[in-house]
């Protein structure tokens, strides 16, 4: 972007990744503690790991932990909207930009997906619509590159499926997670599960 043309740009809240983790160390303490004392000893016809039992632990959580850092990192860094030119400029995590040029329309909307999804904000024109999510971003902000690039505020009619959503905005991407929140869920119980046992077993032959 030329600093020439660039009104506002707006960065994800970097503050939100952060509270997330605090929230979820306490947390995990007392499960950790558990999962330890239970790897240690073993249950039932098992032997247990013993003193490895403290190592494949911090294994299990690190991974994730490293894996959600990663995450936060990428949609901190790579992320923003942005009025350029009075376009109306937004990048995602991948780097996935979108130009809604005008004259274009902010919709903030729930959405009818198990109760997953809650509130989402649909911002487009007639060539090209993008979702975000308003829990990620400082509405503050995001409202004044709303205000500058004088765009329409729309009242969702009624509340949505993500089939209707895509029908009426066949531009924006859907995450699986409120397209599909029981196969998402399912899927990663099952990659949690294969997980704990893949670790536990390397321990187990250390």
């Amino acid at each position: 972007m030329s600093e020439r043309y660039t009104e506002l740009v707006v960065s994800p809240d970097k503050s939100r990744f952060g509270r997330v983790a605090w929230a979820i160390v306490p947390a995990a303490i007392l499960p950790g503690i558990s999962l330890t004392l239970m790897l240690a000893g073993g249950r039932g016809t098992s032997e247990g790991l013993g003193s490895s039992a403290v190592p494949a632990v911090i294994v299990l959580v690190a991974l994730p932990f490293l894996w959600y850092v990663t995450y936060a990192v990428l949609h901190t860094v790579n992320s923003y909207v942005a009025l350029v030119d009075g376009a109306v400029l937004v990048r995602n995590w991948a780097r996935r930009l979108t130009v809604i040029e005008g004259p274009g329309f902010l919709v903030r909307t729930p959405i009818d997906s198990s109760g997953i999804a809650g509130e989402v904000l649909i911002v487009g024109d007639d060539h090209a619509a993008v979702m975000l999510n308003p829990r990620q971003w400082r509405e503050a902000e995001l409202n004044r590159v709303w205000r500058n690039a004088a765009l329409q505020q729309q009242q969702p009619r009624d509340l949505p499926t993500p089939r209707e959503l895509r029908r009426r905005y066949p531009t924006i991407r859907i995450p699986l997670y409120i397209r599909h929140p029981g196969i998402v869920y399912t899927f990663w119980t099952l990659l949690v599960i294969l997980y704990i046992g893949l670790v536990v077993n390397v321990f187990a032959r250390i």
